[in-house]
């Protein structure tokens, strides 16, 4: 016999943990649902016990990190990507193409009826993509065993990030878990539609950038070699404007290593600096200090916030759990520091106008809104027009930082290849000059 540590719900939805002995882990979660408890976390703990599971009735606040079916972390397999697959951190940003065709599948299933079980374990038999059928399996095995649907999700944080977890499991502990996936899905595509935007955006300044690269290069090994082989064959000089240039791209040759090696210096510097607590909560400061960028981070949490407690209010959670479930997936620490304070305004009894006001958690445009979905009782429409109302915004947003930074880009690029040009023609007037001369 071995002992097993469990967190549990029992019928009551109250978080209860304790012990009890079982052969294996799989019979220890069977004898937990016998007594009518849904298990958080079962895992294997030192000690001995008398078979029967001992409730220490202290309430257990449950993450989907502690919610993972008995393992604290993600199997090494999966963080090493030594699976069918490779379900590995191989992404630029935006979610997971596997999580996201699971999430899909299993709406499909789900919302037509069939259970979450039932569901998970059709398409581990039926998917024939490598990647998808093995994160369907494993997420099976784990359900099997007595974990949530949101405990076995969380085993793989490079698939499902922590936004999506949050929302599975307020939908499972409300039992409002079919419109909450599709919430998850509009989500998805949301992200996907604006790193869509941002990738073919991107693209015009990249060609420009890649130009200018050529046409220095071309200028650099090219023409300068033949131009101060000419100047010493006729014993004449280049005009100032040419040895500057010149002058630039030797620096440029010469030093651009140490230049690259001080520059991912600072980088690395600046990455260890940013994961401490101090240094996250500064440079997320300056994040949104930031001119025309800032407003990109800003609109990006906001819309964040703002979609997860229109979603976590209409299935029905209250809004003292809405609101710290919606800390969680906020990145940005100076947003989340906000969020908190306003939750604690609102659990001592303020209104969501006054505290998110209070806290500048939302601009004055919104809270008047707010502030008239408060008072007609509608708050989770309103938290959702209020979404849609900050994807537009950050839409423009996007648009208006790709027409600055494609700006800079092309009138550095237009001022290089001018410099290059204007340095040619006068290299030839000079070269003229000293035929002439002879």
């Amino acid at each position: 016999m071995s002992s097993f540590s469990y967190i549990a719900l029992d019928s009551a939805n109250r978080s209860c943990s304790g012990t009890l002995d079982a052969e294996d882990r799989r019979s220890a979660a069977r004898k937990l649902a016998g007594q009518g408890l849904r298990i958080l976390s079962l895992q294997a703990a030192t000690g001995t016990g008398t078979g029967i599971a001992r409730h220490t009735g202290h309430p257990v606040e449950s993450t989907p990190s502690e919610s993972n079916g008995g393992a604290a972390t993600p199997p090494p397999s999966l963080l090493e990507g030594k699976v069918p697959g490779k379900l590995t951190q191989g992404r630029l940003f935006g979610p997971h193409r596997t999580g996201w065709d699971f999430v899909d599948s299993f709406y499909q299933l789900h919302a037509n009826g069939l259970p979450m079980g039932d569901s998970v374990k059709l398409l581990g038999q039926r998917v024939s993509e490598p990647a998808l059928r093995y994160l369907c399996q494993s997420l099976w095995r784990d359900m099997s065993e007595g974990a949530t649907l949101a405990g076995a999700m969380s085993r793989h944080p490079v698939v499902f990030d922590s936004a999506t977890l949050h929302l599975v499991e307020a939908g499972e502990n409300t039992g409002n878990l079919v419109p909450v996936l599709r919430k998850v899905l509009d989500s998805y595509e949301l992200r996907e539609s604006l790193r869509g935007k941002v990738l073919s955006s991107i693209g015009y300044p990249l060609s420009v950038c890649a130009m200018a690269l050529g046409v220095l290069g071309i200028f650099v090994f090219f023409l300068v070699p033949r131009m101060e082989s000419i100047m010493r064959n006729l014993k004449g000089d280049f005009p100032w404007m040419v040895k500057a240039l010149m002058g630039f791209a030797d620096f440029l040759i010469k030093g651009g290593p140490f230049i690259a090696m001080a520059l991912a210096a600072l980088a690395w510097g600046f990455m260890r600096w940013r994961r401490g607590e101090s240094g996250r909560m500064t440079s997320d400061r300056w994040l949104l200090r930031l001119p025309v960028a800032g407003a990109v981070f800003l609109h990006t949490e906001t819309v964040r916030m703002t979609d997860l407690l229109a979603t976590l209010l209409g299935s029905g959670i209250n809004a003292t759990d809405a609101l710290r479930l919606c800390e969680r997936p906020v990145a940005n620490r100076i947003l989340r520091q906000r969020l908190g304070a306003g939750r604690q305004m609102i659990n001592d009894g303020a209104a969501f106008a006054s505290a998110f006001k209070r806290h500048a958690i939302l601009p004055a445009s919104d809270v008047d809104i707010l502030a008239v979905g408060e008072n007609t009782g509608s708050l989770a429409d309103t938290f959702q027009s209020l979404a849609f109302r900050h994807v537009a915004a950050l839409d423009k947003a996007i648009k208006r930082l790709i027409r600055v930074v494609t700006g800079i880009v092309f009138s550095g690029t237009v001022a290089l290849v001018f410099l290059c040009l204007i340095s040619i023609v006068m290299t030839v007037l000079s070269v003229s000059k000293g035929v002439l001369k002879h």
